[in-house]
C-alpha cells in the first residue's frame, strides 16, 4: 500500500527540498523510486528502457555536488522518466520501432538536456505506441502498457507509458509531448495532471531526426509534462522552457503578471448528450465550475467557437502530410497494428487535396482568431479533457465506424492542439471507477492562467498519491 512517508510516494517538489536541506540524499530518493519501479513496472510495462545504473551514478555526482556547495538546479537530484521518442544519448530512440531498436542516440534532445540542466535524474524511459501515432499504447518492439487502474482499459497515447509510470509512483514528473492529446489523455485516463503548453514554448530539438518536422508538427507538437501535482508542472515547466539554439522556432516568454495569478472569467463548456458528452464527463465539468466559483472565479457557460470543426479539420490535416508512399513506408515499419490503426482513422477523417490542405491553414486562423475573441473576454475555459470515458484496449483496431467515434470522444483533445493553446488536464474525479479529467484552456503562452485554475482545482481535489497497479 502507498504511504505519503515513501520517499518513492513524494512528488518532485518535496523531494527536491528535501535533498538541498539534506533531509535526504539524491541517491536515497533515487534506490526508492527505483525499488519502485522494479515492484511495480512489470505489472503494467509502462518503463520499457531501465536506466537504473546511470541513474545511481548521476544521483551520487548529485550528492557530490551538493557536498562541494555548486549551484544547483529547481530539480536537482530528483528521479524522473523520460519518454522513449527523444533523444537521450546513448540509447536508443526507437518510437516503439523494431527497426529502431539499435538506433542510439549520440546526444540529448532538447528536453532532456534541459531536465538534466535542472539536476533531474532520468530513472527509465516510458513506452509509446509505434511513431506515437495512437490514442493506444502499444508497439511490436516493447509490447503493451496497461492502465493500473484497469489492465482492459487503454492508458491513453501517444504517452501511455509515461503517465502510468507517475501514477504508480515511478517518480513524479515525466516527460511527454503532444500533437493531437498524447499528454492530456494519459493524463486524464491515470489520475494525474498533463500540461500541455503554447505551441513554441518548450525546445523539441531530436537530434537524430533525418527530417525536419513537417508543417503540422512545427505548428502543432510541443513538449510538456505530466505529474501528481501543480507545483510539480511548475518546476517542469521551468526546466523545460530553458532556450536551446538547435530550436529556432521559439518565441519570445511574456513574465507573468499578477493579473495571471488573481482568479477571472471562466468560460464552461459541458456538452451535451445531444453533442456527443457522456453526462458523467459534463458532471466532472460543471462540480470543477463549482470548486472554481468557491475560489473566487465567476464562471459562465458558454458554446464554444467550432470545436467539432477544428477537431476534425486538425487530424484531417495530420493526415494529410502522410500521404502514399509515405504511408506504405510508415506501415513496413510500424507493424500490423499501426496500419490497421492508421487505416481505421485515415478512413474516419475527409481526404483533403493538396489545396484543400493549403485552405485549412487558412481556416484554421480564422478559428484561431474566433478562439482570441473568446479568451479576450474569459481568460481560462473549463471543458472535458474527454466527451466519453476511456476505452478498451486497441479499440482503434475494431473498424472505420469505432473509429469515427473514437475520434468524436477525443475533439477536445485534438482541437486545442490544432490552436496550439496551452491547456492542463486535471483530475476532477471518478467515471465508471476509472479516473476522468477536465481541461483547463488559457490564451497563447498564458500558461500561468492555467497554471493558477488547476492549483484552484487542487484545493478541492487535494493530494494524489501514487496507486498500486491492478491486476487482471
Amino acid at each position: 500500500m502507498t504511504s505519503g512517508n515513501d520517499i518513492w510516494a513524494w512528488d518532485s517538489a518535496r523531494t527536491a527540498t528535501a535533498i538541498r536541506a539534506g533531509e535526504i540524499s539524491s541517491r536515497e530518493a533515487t534506490e526508492a523510486v527505483i525499488a519502485r519501479m522494479q515492484a511495480v513496472n512489470p505489472a503494467v510495462n509502462a518503463v520499457v528502457d531501465d536506466m537504473s545504473d546511470e541513474a545511481l551514478a548521476a544521483a551520487d555526482q548529485a550528492d557530490l555536488a551538493l557536498r562541494r556547495g555548486d549551484a544547483v538546479g529547481p530539480l536537482h537530484g530528483v528521479p524522473i522518466t523520460v519518454k522513449i521518442n527523444v533523444d537521450t544519448a546513448g540509447h536508443a530512440t526507437t518510437v516503439g520501432l523494431v527497426a529502431a531498436k539499435d538506433a542510439i542516440a549520440s546526444e540529448d534532445s532538447s528536453p532532456v538536456a534541459n531536465l538534466r540542466h535542472a539536476g533531474a535524474i532520468v530513472v527509465g524511459r516510458t513506452n509509446v505506441p509505434a511513431f506515437c501515432y495512437r490514442w493506444f499504447t502499444q508497439n511490436d518492439l516493447h509490447g503493451k502498457t496497461l492502465n493500473p487502474w484497469d489492465p482492459a482499459l487503454t492508458p491513453g497515447g501517444s504517452s501511455g507509458g509515461a503517465a502510468v509510470a507517475s501514477a504508480i509512483g515511478i517518480g513524479s514528473i515525466t516527460h511527454g509531448n503532444d500533437v493531437a492529446g498524447s499528454l492530456r489523455l494519459p493524463a486524464a485516463v491515470n489520475g494525474i495532471y498533463g500540461f500541455k503548453p503554447t505551441v513554441g514554448r518548450i525546445p523539441g530539438h531530436n537530434p537524430s531526426a533525418h527530417v525536419e518536422k513537417s508543417l503540422c508538427l512545427q505548428q502543432g507538437a510541443t513538449e510538456g509534462l505530466m505529474a501528481r501535482s501543480v507545483n510539480d508542472l511548475r518546476l517542469g515547466l521551468a526546466a523545460l522552457e530553458r532556450p536551446d539554439y538547435r530550436d529556432p522556432t521559439l518565441a519570445p516568454l511574456p513574465l507573468p503578471s499578477a493579473e495571471d495569478l488573481a482568479p477571472c472569467r471562466v468560460a464552461v463548456y459541458a456538452g451535451t448528450p445531444a453533442e456527443g458528452v457522456d453526462p458523467a464527463m459534463s458532471a466532472l465539468v460543471r462540480k470543477a465550475a463549482d470548486w472554481l466559483a468557491a475560489e473566487g472565479y465567476a464562471v459562465e457557460e458558454v458554446e464554444l467557437p467550432h470545436l467539432g470543426e477544428m477537431a476534425e479539420l486538425w487530424m484531417a490535416m495530420l493526415y494529410a502530410e502522410a500521404p502514399s508512399p509515405v504511408r506504405e513506408v510508415m506501415f513496413a515499419l510500424g507493424g500490423k497494428d499501426f496500419e490497421t490503426a492508421f487505416l481505421n482513422t485515415a478512413g474516419a477523417l475527409p481526404v483533403l487535396s493538396p489545396l484543400e490542405f493549403i485552405q485549412s491553414w487558412q481556416r484554421r486562423i480564422a478559428i484561431q482568431r474566433a478562439w482570441a475573441e473568446l479568451l479576450k473576454r474569459y481568460p481560462v475555459v473549463l471543458m472535458p479533457t474527454a466527451f466519453q470515458p476511456t476505452f478498451p484496449h486497441n479499440h482503434d483496431l475494431v473498424d472505420i465506424p469505432t473509429m469515427a467515434k473514437v475520434l468524436a470522444a477525443f475533439k477536445p483533445l485534438s482541437a486545442i492542439a490544432g490552436l496550439s493553446l496551452p491547456a492542463i488536464s486535471a483530475p476532477a474525479g471518478f467515471v465508471n471507477g476509472v479516473p476522468a479529467g477536465v481541461q483547463l484552456v488559457s490564451a497563447w503562452y498564458r500558461e500561468e492562467r492555467c497554471l493558477s485554475a488547476a492549483a484552484a482545482l487542487e484545493r478541492h481535489i487535494g493530494a494524489i498519491l501514487p496507486i498500486d497497479p491492478k491486476r487482471a
